[in-house]
């Protein structure tokens, strides 16, 4: 993942799903979010907020079961200015020490065209790529569908908002989508919550609406960029773990 959050926001049910079924899961961040800067919490100053939100992963992770995080140093809203052969041999090696069945990255499109998705997504794709035939992890994608593009819609006018919506990018076609019951959508906000600097005020009144929640938090879909095992399995894992 690119910033602090996404790996809740983007893809925590899928790794609630995983973890809690004693599937090891690990998380590369490439950056520390601090031009993520909204006025909080409450007492801090902007040059604080590379620590306020390191702290926040922790927590997070703890919150996900993640077992490790490899959280780097990347400049927020410049990792498309790294060269993208370092970074590319970074993660390379990230998940060669780790020997992951699967990786989950964003895809070419950003979810919404964010220059950082797109750079650590195509950095990951082509160290995955990059991997002997037999090592080589299966690939997907975060991906967003219409079911997504109405919820955050709807969501936004809870706040006011919903003439600046996210510019999202609906996917061609959805490989895997994983949707969540209830309590996996409250442990998942739960993991969400531990991003306290980053919460949109329609994050906070959406709590008043457990349909709304149900549509958008417990709806997770993906594309396989390279899979072995497209289906879910009847555990709700990806098929690679069946």
């Amino acid at each position: 993942m690119a910033h602090p959050d996404d790996e809740s926001m983007g893809c925590g049910g899928l790794i609630l799903r995983h973890s809690r079924a004693g599937v090891p899961v690990n998380l590369i961040c490439a950056t520390r979010g601090e031009a993520g800067w909204m006025g909080k919490p409450r007492g801090a100053v902007e040059p604080d907020l590379p620590q306020i939100r390191a702290g926040e992963l922790e927590e997070a992770a703890a919150a996900l079961a993640i077992g490790g995080v490899e959280l780097w140093d990347y400049p927020d809203g410049g990792v498309s200015t790294i060269d993208p052969q370092e970074l590319t041999q970074r993660i390379w090696e990230q998940i060669s020490k780790l020997h992951p069945k699967a990786v989950v990255t964003f895809g070419p499109d950003g979810a919404y065209g964010h220059p950082d998705h797109i750079s650590i997504g195509a950095c990951t794709d082509s160290a995955v790529g990059a991997m002997a035939e037999g090592d080589r992890p299966a690939l997907y994608h975060l991906a967003v569908d219409q079911q997504l593009i109405d919820f955050y819609q709807e969501a936004l006018r809870l706040s006011g908002d919903g003439e600046h919506p996210l510019p999202l990018v609906v996917a061609d076609k959805i490989d895997v989508l994983v949707d969540l019951d209830a309590d996996e959508v409250m442990m998942k906000l739960r993991a969400i919550d531990c991003h306290r600097s980053q919460l949109e005020e329609w994050r906070m009144a959406i709590r008043e609406h457990p349909r709304l929640m149900q549509q958008g938090y417990g709806h997770e879909p993906y594309v396989a960029a390279a899979s072995r095992g497209l289906t879910i399995t009847a555990g709700g894992l990806l098929g690679e773990f069946g």
